[in-house]
């Protein structure tokens, strides 16, 4: 109905639902911020959780693969 106003909690969980069901997102970046960031009370280290995050998801995807490493 016009005129009724979102709760945040709704808006958040469907804001997290759009970002991991859009193509051109990254699903496990969706999942970091649904996890630590779009959260009506995240925590006080949310930044800093998502950070590290994201930097273990990164070296985990530069590492080679075990085919790589045999082949290499």
């Amino acid at each position: 109905m016009a005129g009724e106003t979102e709760r945040p909690d709704s808006f958040l969980t469907a804001l997290a639902e759009t970002l991991k069901s859009t193509e051109s997102m990254d699903g496990d970046l969706a999942d970091i911020l649904s996890d630590h960031i779009l959260k009506i009370e995240p925590s006080d280290n949310a930044v800093a959780d998502a950070k590290a995050a994201i930097v273990a998801l990164a070296a985990q995807r530069a590492a080679p693969k075990d085919e790589e490493a045999v082949d290499g």
